[in-house]
């Protein structure tokens, strides 16, 4: 056994409190990830905005500034500098990681899904730099896609070395994304309920609750012992002041549904365009930053994620040339529509960066104009603006992420009060409940129930009454291997016929037992040495088998018990028949429920 197979028998995820100790790890390494992102990314912005440009960006509270400069501002640098910058996302997307595009996010889910939690390692390490050359060069996208894929890359891969099974996988994969945005956005609880609620529309992940807490809970730690504590946005004395405020709450839901439903058309239709674009890749993101430079020309703060100018707003600052309330309201409301535009042409042309921070930008602005609007109808109540703007924060993102429960916590978090958390359940839930068919992020599925990830939770009643021999008339017989074999020689057999499990037999088809190459693998260190010593019967390990007169429950049961993707079908004898495979199993219970719809209705 060479010295991974060791560390994996020995360190190996046995249970709950193995996870639990591993979210630990996950959760400081996903930490660290996250600040050397925010670190790269603050000199970065600092070397080319403050220092090169001249410009004194504005920053929240959490997250001060390096520097300021004295130069003028050479704001006309930013009518090409967007274009230059998706040039050179465009260039290291096509030649070294297509994966890198997008919002990361989208990518963590897929992976979830459809992939057994699988995240190549080489892609949060050029996310992360593809999203701080479209933050630095006037980008407008979010800061959480990179993180999020950096923890989700250290979980995938610690599953990887460990040789767990997708299911464990999958929980480590969550577990690195909520210590990602728990660390970035300083939010321990709402980065773990992110984790779990973004993957589906109507559900959470709920078997992974509490790995993501442990994960991003340390990562916070380790990200604040590191930056020192507080909150990212510093807030005066918010709440909900008054009943009254509810009917504009009210209103407020239903206007971050309304334009929610146009930002993520507005982004999917965007990003489609330039999917079909005949045109060479890695022009396409140069084209979108060339189509928002005017914009964030005429206003800066619609670069990056706007953290800044919301910064001010909460504040109560002055915003120059905009005195009434009617004017306030006009332009709060024009800012959340150009954020929408310039957001959906930086991430949909192909540029990198995440849509998290931009969702609580334009709900902030829609929130800052509902609050001018009261204070217009309704001047005897004097409104306080920032509440509204905070409210609207939490629940944009809440309708176009199908994530209300995260939403609201995570701004919670990120305000480091709980004040407003009343309106914000309010009003995430009017927008959640409104917005149920459409989502910004197109990895999404229904429920656990659409998702391959939980195969494991059909229903076992019908899987107890359904047997093996009325359900298969033949079996699978590819990844069978004779125990004599060579255990060198599993891995070409393995690469033909894409399998990591093998049922193994005897010279008289007798079953022995079952290997899996994810465990057991020799590697090019000892392999001169043992390759011709280590058969397949010196590694296999002993699992339960069936046979036709057993169910699809009891295979089921043995297949998600003994973390292994096939199970052997023996007769009478003991001979192998043949083995079923997980997907064989989810196939003939969908095709008996599906059935049992059709004599129902």
């Amino acid at each position: 056994m060479d010295w991974k197979a060791r560390i994996r028998s020995t360190l190996g995820v046995r249970g709950p409190k193995s996870l639990y100790v591993y979210a630990i790890l996950i959760g400081v390494m996903s930490g660290l990830g996250a600040f050397a992102f925010a670190y790269g990314l603050s000199n970065a912005e600092y070397l080319v905005q403050t220092l090169w440009m001249g410009w004194n960006k504005s920053h929240p509270a959490g997250e001060p500034s390096l520097g300021h400069s004295t130069s003028y501002f050479y704001r006309e640098y930013l009518l090409f500098l967007p274009a230059i910058g998706g040039l050179i996302t465009g260039c290291i997307t096509y030649f070294l990681c297509r994966d890198a595009q997008g919002t990361g996010t989208d990518a963590m889910i897929n992976a979830f899904h459809y992939n057994e939690g699988k995240i190549s390692g080489k892609v949060p390490f050029y996310k992360a730099i593809t999203t701080i050359i479209t933050l630095t060069t006037g980008g407008s996208a979010g800061k959480e896609g990179p993180t999020a894929q950096i923890g989700a890359g250290i979980g995938s891969s610690i599953g990887k070395f460990l040789g767990v099974g997708a299911r464990a996988r999958r929980t480590l994969l969550l577990a690195g994304t909520a210590g990602g945005l728990g660390a970035i956005f300083r939010a321990p609880f709402g980065g773990a309920l992110t984790a779990v609620e973004v993957v589906y529309k109507e559900d959470i992940e709920s078997d992974s609750l509490v790995p993501c807490i442990i994960s991003s809970v340390s990562a916070y730690l380790v990200f604040t012992g590191i930056v020192g504590s507080g909150a990212v946005f510093q807030v005066g004395n918010v709440g909900l002041k008054s009943y009254y405020e509810l009917i504009y709450y009210f209103f407020l839901g239903i206007l971050c549904y309304g334009v929610g439903f146009i930002f993520v058309k507005l982004f999917n239709g965007i990003e489609a365009y330039f999917t079909k674009w005949n045109i060479h890749p890695v022009l396409k993101p140069a084209i979108g930053g060339m189509i928002i430079g005017p914009f964030v020309y005429l206003i800066p703060d619609l670069t990056g994620t706007g953290f800044g100018l919301l910064q001010e707003v909460i504040d109560g600052k002055q915003i120059p040339n905009w005195n009434s309330n009617l004017e306030l309201a006009t332009f709060f409301l024009s800012v959340a529509f150009l954020k929408i535009l310039t957001t959906s042409f930086t991430i949909g042309s192909g540029g990198s960066g995440g849509v998290f921070g931009p969702s609580l930008f334009i709900g902030g602005m829609l929130g800052g104009f509902v609050g001018c609007l009261g204070r217009i109808i309704s001047p005897e109540m004097d409104f306080y603006i920032p509440s509204f703007v905070l409210v609207g924060m939490g629940a944009f993102f809440a309708g176009v992420a199908k994530a209300p429960v995260a939403g609201m916590v995570m701004v919670c978090d990120m305000i480091g009060s709980y004040a407003l958390l009343p309106p914000l359940m309010i009003v995430s839930v009017i927008t959640g409940i409104l917005s149920n068919r459409f989502s910004i992020y197109k990895g999404q599925v229904v429920n656990r129930f659409h998702s391959p990830s939980h195969h494991w939770d059909m229903n076992q009643d019908i899987m107890e009454r359904m047997l093996i021999s009325s359900a298969f008339k033949e079996f699978r017989k590819l990844a069978i291997v004779k125990g004599s074999t060579l255990l060198k020689n599993l891995d070409n057999l393995s690469s033909k016929i894409q399998a990591s499990d093998f049922i193994v037999i005897d010279e008289e088809n007798k079953y022995k037992g079952t290997i899996s190459l994810r465990k057991h693998r020799l590697t090019d260190e000892y392999e001169n040495l043992v390759d011709n010593l280590i058969t397949i019967d010196d590694v296999s390990e002993s699992t339960p088998t069936v046979t036709v007169h057993d169910s699809l429950g009891k295979a089921l049961k043995c297949i998600v018990d003994y973390d292994i993707d096939k199970v052997a079908v023996l007769d009478s004898n003991n001979s192998v028949l043949g083995y079923l495979r997980y997907i064989d199993l989810f196939r003939m219970y969908h095709e008996e429920i599906k059935n049992h719809s059709r004599i129902k209705r």
